[in-house]
Formats: C-alpha cells, sequence, structure tokens
C-alpha cells in the first residue's frame, strides 16, 4: 500500500472511532491538508488508537496556528500544532496577543521546522521585500500565523499593506496564483519543499527573497536565521537566508486530560514512532525523540511532558 492510500486508510479508520467505556476522546489540531503537518496529525491519532488503553483520539485539519489556539485554550482541542512565535506571543500576551494572553498553553514535543520562504516569478524584478511596493502580494489565510508573519516582515522593511495589493490565500492557492500570474511574488509560512512548491518550482521558474538582515531576528527572537540549501528547490543555486521556527505540539490546562493521560499518550506515540514517521519527509526528518525538546524555549512543558522526556534522558527547555 503506497502513502496516499495509507493516509486514506487512516482518515477512515480515524474518523468512525467512538470512544469505548472509560476511554476519554483526544482531537489533535493540525493544519491545512497540504504539506506534512496533517497527515502526521492523522498517523498519531492512529497510533494511540491502536496501542493507548485511555485515550480515541481522532485528527482535525484547521487554519493553522491562529485557530489551534483558540480551540485548545477553550477545551475543544486536547493537543494542538503550533508555530512557537505564534505560541511565544499568545503566551506572553504580546503581538497579536497584545492584552489577551492564553497562558493556559504547555508544550509537549517540537514536530518540523517551518521556513518563512517568499517566492516571486524569475522575471518579475522583485529582489527583496521592498521591492514589493506596489506589487500583488499573497500573504497568506487571512488571520493565519503565516498572515502575520507576512506582515511583519513587510514592516521591518517599511512596508505595510496599503503599499502593496495583499491577497489572502491558502497555501497551495498562492502557488497556482504566482504561476497563472496572478501574484508578483507571496510570503509563505511552510516546511521546506512540500508537495506545492516542488510543484511550483519544478514547471515554473521562481526566485527566492533572502532576509538576511540581522535587525529582523533581534525584533523577532522566536525566529532563528536559518539556511534553505543550494537544490533545495529548481533554480536555487546558492544558499539563501530565510527565518525558521519549530512547529511544537502543545496542549493546554483545559483539555480534560489528566497528567496520566497525557504520559500514556506521549509513550505511545514515542515508543511507537515507526507507525507515523515515514508519513512524510519531513516528519521523518525533523520529529525525532532526539530533536523533541529543540525549539520549545519560553512556554512551559506540561508535567507529563517534562517527566517523560527526563525519563528519556533528554535535556529540557528553560
Amino acid at each position: 500500500m503506497n502513502i496516499r492510500a495509507s493516509i486514506i486508510a487512516l482518515l477512515l479508520s480515524v474518523t468512525t472511532m467512538t470512544p469505548a467505556m472509560g476511554q476519554t476522546r483526544a482531537v489533535i489540531g493540525t493544519a491545512g491538508t497540504t504539506g506534512a503537518l496533517y497527515p502526521m496529525g492523522v498517523a498519531m491519532a492512529e497510533t494511540l488508537n491502536r496501542h493507548s488503553e485511555s485515550v480515541k483520539a481522532s485528527a482535525e485539519s484547521t487554519a493553522g496556528s491562529l485557530e489551534n489556539i483558540r480551540l485548545l485554550d477553550q477545551g475543544e482541542l486536547q493537543w494542538g500544532i503550533v508555530a512557537n512565535d505564534v505560541a511565544y506571543q499568545a503566551y506572553t500576551g504580546t503581538g497579536a496577543y497584545e492584552g489577551k494572553a492564553v497562558k493556559s498553553l504547555q508544550g509537549l514535543f517540537g514536530t518540523v521546522a517551518s521556513y518563512v520562504q517568499i517566492f516571486a516569478a524569475a522575471d518579475s524584478g522583485v529582489n527583496g521585500i521592498a521591492d514589493f511596493r506596489g506589487k500583488r502580494v499573497g500573504v497568506g489565510a487571512p488571520g493565519s500565523g503565516g498572515e502575520r508573519t507576512a506582515k511583519a516582515l513587510l514592516e521591518h522593511y517599511g512596508l505595510t499593506y496599503s503599499d502593496i495589493e495583499p491577497f489572502y490565500m491558502e497555501n497551495a492557492d498562492m502557488t497556482a496564483a504566482l504561476k497563472d500570474g496572478q501574484l508578483d511574488g507571496f510570503i509563505i509560512t511552510h516546511p521546506l519543499r512540500s508537495a506545492p512548491l516542488l510543484e511550483m518550482t519544478t514547471t515554473f521558474n521562481t526566485k527566492l527573497i533572502p532576509i538576511s538582515d540581522g535587525g529582523f531576528y533581534e525584533m523577532h527572537p522566536y525566529f532563528t536565521k536559518s539556511e534553505i540549501p543550494v537544490g533545495t528547490y529548481n533554480g536555487i543555486d546558492s544558499v539563501v537566508d530565510m527565518p525558521a521556527s519549530r512547529i511544537v505540539m502543545y496542549t493546554t490546562e483545559a483539555s480534560g486530560l489528566t497528567d496520566d493521560q497525557v504520559y500514556e499518550m506521549l509513550s505511545t506515540i514515542w515508543e511507537n514512532a515507526a507507525e507515523w514517521q515515514d508519513v512524510h519527509a519531513a516528519v521523518k526528518a525533523n520529529v525525532t525523540l532526539e530533536k523533541a525538546m529543540i525549539g520549545l524555549g519560553g512556554i512551559p512543558l506540561h508535567p507529563a511532558a517534562e517527566r517523560f522526556f527526563t525519563e528519556k534522558g533528554l535535556a529540557l527547555p528553560e
């Protein structure tokens, strides 16, 4: 059975699961259906359903970080995937969460790395963010973590939405729109080499716009300056500096799960990691026990996560 067929089978089995007597329902909030995060969540849920005695799980496609934070805080999700820059702002009550901090967030483990990637058509004349002035720019779904990042990047280079023609679009829609000539460029927050980006760069000539200014990283410390290697995409023949952040699995005090249930879920997930790590190349490369505590600083871990990963010999984040 190929990966696509496996995912479909997982979806069918997860959506028909109902908790048995004494079991608790756990809903995992992921992201859009393209990329690595949704199939990873589905596969994790199926692993829990096969092995956990106290929890039956399902995974839901969501609008991403901001929606997952809201649903976590309301207790409608038990686990949810959130970009750590968005989670940091939510927990500290800064940025988009000024005056409305979400102190209920608790970290579990890191998943894939997410890169801010700025694409333009190869013949567009756009060589830096400032060149987007007067251009048609995809900025992501409205209110999403990616859209917030796009706004922050534009502002750092002296632009606002009034200086460009912003297009609020889902990730896959932006890649199609750039190819069709409906956009001059777009700002996307996504794992490297995700399916929509690979398809676009294989069939259309693009360029990546670097973010090398150290001042941006000083102002936004939840991003690290990372390098997109040569050959990551067709036509990328030199290293490109880009901001990167970690996508982290969180829970909250409103989850309704006991510490023992969270501990059992973590144990089940990681002791059977081979069942879900192959669902996507980015998951296999980045979502490992050894990397589970990287990029989680600034938000407290759930007590069960502290216990589990300490027992595994990992250093916990500050």
